[in-house]
């Protein structure tokens, strides 16, 4: 009966609610009331229990309540709420209306300081308001570890901040701690990759960062980005009431986010891969084979056809010496369908070192289905039988200093230059001869570079014409004539930048134009000389400058590894005399800035 009268008060209630709502008033013609003010509060924390920096903390079984004044969610703990020194097992959280309740699901470790990290990971109900970062600490022992570190974390060839890194500091100084053992402490970058890690030892640490993709605290290398201190670190700074370290930063605030102090700083890249073996193998067609390694710079210590003559077989490493691609040559009537290739190489063995071995790769022709058959039928009925395709490819922008690119499927053996010319037609229609150099590339068989030897001309249309036999490959298959035309952008309507590069000091750079986001390369320069350097043609925009210590001279950015100690190739950003990193091009623009490269790598 209680329930009934009480559903028969609110009905009435509600009655009388819409009838005053609707009802004319002389005394009051506004509006009804809004509701208020947005609520723009963070939640307030107002007890913890047990108390923040409790010492002699139960080892099990003991659970920690947050009381806050309004009612509370928690958003992504299993990402935000960070546990050092981690704990295999997730701390359990729940939210009972203005409460989180935690409890760890694993026993503690004795005599050690723990803290719980709540970074973005607390809001009220109605607005999301963020509570805050804050940190519960507490020690199993009688003492609370006081010192702390902070750090940066940056993608190694971008250059930009990273967010939700791990940071993990290690007491045990082994290599194998650091694929095996959870860390001694960690941290998580935040949205600028700034670290802030709390209540370590005086003790020296083995510091590494990681990507940390499954969560689990333990980097893996197969799927996982490392950055690594080159030298133990120990930590000297104690936590005290006020200090800068300590003090909350909004990170919408990108000035205060990125003044922050910083203990040292870290580039991340992915691990070039150090355990050397054949990955995979395959007969891509009757004269050619394809070979994988696992890792760069393989040595190989004799290798051929069983079957073949070695005179007979190409075999050509690409730039970083992890495939091997092997070419047929010779007037041979029958290849064997199956093709034994010997192979004796540096390879890893069960222990980790490097082991002269012995293999033979046995490489079959590949089948083909009669689907397959009758589709290649299809496609070669109009095809002469022994062509040689050939690719012709020229940006007009680039012909100036790349020139026009020439590349074939198969190595050539055979060149008539005669068969091959460069020619001018003015805007009147004149066509003149030009000069050329055909240069083929160092690192890839297949390809050559047609450049011209004179200034070339805006306004001018440029013909590279190739006659049919011009370039016969390994195989006797010949091209068919072909050719190209471009023209000189013209310049009043774009821009350009010329940097006087000093400081090389017979150390190789690469020099290379990129966009804002520094994900693309527009043009690229390597020296080991002082030099002026021409980025000519520049659609309007914005650009940086990307320049990388060359160490080996492959003109490639090459990565690090962790267990040889070896960071990636260094890189920096030029930055103009105002201090922006951003090139802002306009129409008709032209730039020159000197840039010195013992200052930037010093």
């Amino acid at each position: 009966m209680q329930k009934k009268r009480l559903t028969v008060l609110s009905i009435i209630s509600v009655v009388l609610f819409y009838t005053m709502l609707f009802v004319p008033s002389c005394a009051n013609t506004t509006a009804p009331p809004s509701g208020g003010e947005k609520d723009t509060l963070a939640p307030v924390l107002l007890k913890v229990d047990p108390d923040s920096n409790k010492i002699n903390f139960p080892l099990s079984g003991q659970k920690i309540e947050m009381k806050f004044d309004e009612f509370i969610v928690l958003k992504e703990p299993e990402k935000n709420i960070v546990v050092s020194p981690p704990v295999k097992r997730r701390v359990e959280t729940k939210v009972r209306g203005k409460s989180i309740i935690a409890q760890f699901q694993d026993s503690l470790i004795a005599n050690t300081t723990y803290s719980i990290s709540f970074n973005n990971s607390v809001a009220d109900n109605n607005e999301g308001n963020l509570l805050p970062p804050y940190r519960y600490v507490f020690s199993t022992g009688a003492v609370i570890d006081s010192l702390l570190a902070t750090a940066n974390i940056a993608d190694a060839s971008t250059l930009l901040p990273l967010p939700s890194v791990t940071l993990a500091f290690y007491e045990n100084h082994s290599d194998s701690a650091i694929y095996n053992l959870l860390p001694s402490a960690v941290s998580k970058s935040d949205k600028w990759g700034h670290f802030l890690i709390t209540n370590l030892k005086p003790v020296p640490y083995r510091v590494i960062a990681f990507s940390d993709e499954n969560g689990n605290n333990i980097y893996n290398p197969e799927n996982e980005k490392l950055a690594f201190l080159d030298s133990l670190f120990i930590p000297t700074k104690i936590m005290r009431k006020g200090m800068s370290e300590l003090q909350y930063v909004d990170p919408k605030d990108t000035t205060a986010s990125l003044a922050r102090s910083s203990d040292f700083r870290l580039y991340l890249f992915r691990e070039v891969a150090s355990k050397q073996f054949v990955k995979n193998y395959e007969r891509i067609s009757e004269r050619e084979c394809y070979i994988k390694f696992n890792a760069n710079y393989v040595q190989i210590d004799s290798s051929g056809f069983k079957e073949l003559d070695s005179m007979n077989v190409i075999q050509h490493f690409n730039i970083t010496k992890d495939s091997l691609t092997l070419w047929i040559k010779g007037d041979y009537k029958r290849i064997p369908d199956t093709l034994n290739f010997d192979l004796k190489y540096l390879k890893t063995d069960s222990l980790d070192n490097l082991v002269m071995t012995r293999e033979t790769l046995r490489l079959p022709l590949p089948r083909k289905t009669r689907q397959q058959e009758q589709r290649e039928k299809e496609r070669n009925k109009d095809k002469r039988v022994n062509l040689l395709e050939m690719k012709l490819d020229a940006n007009p922008a680039l012909i100036e200093t790349e020139g026009f690119r020439i590349e074939f499927q198969a190595p050539v053996e055979s060149i008539i230059l005669d068969s091959i010319r460069l020619t001018s037609l003015t805007p009147k229609g004149v066509e003149n001869k030009e000069n050329f150099n055909l240069i083929p590339d160092s690192l890839e068989l297949r390809r050559f570079t047609v450049k011209p030897k004179n200034i070339l001309q805006q306004g001018y249309d440029y013909v590279l014409s190739v006659d049919s036999r011009a370039f016969t490959d390994i195989s006797g298959n010949y091209n068919d004539s072909t050719g190209i035309k471009v023209m000189l952008p013209k310049s009043e309507k774009l821009g350009r930048i010329d940097l006087e590069i000093k400081g090389t000091e017979g150390t190789s750079f690469v020099i290379e134009l990129i966009n804002q986001s520094r994900d693309k390369v527009f043009r690229s320069h390597r020296t080991t000389t002082d030099k002026i350097l021409d980025f000519p043609y520049l659609e309007p925009g914005k650009y940086s400058i990307r320049i990388f210590m060359d160490k080996n001279g492959n003109g490639i950015l090459d990565s690090g590894l962790l267990k040889e100690r070896r960071q990636p190739e260094m890189v920096r950003l030029y930055k103009l005399p105002s201090g922006s990193e951003i090139f802002d091009i306009k129409e008709g623009m032209d730039l020159s800035q000197i840039i010195d490269l013992k200052e930037i790598f010093r």
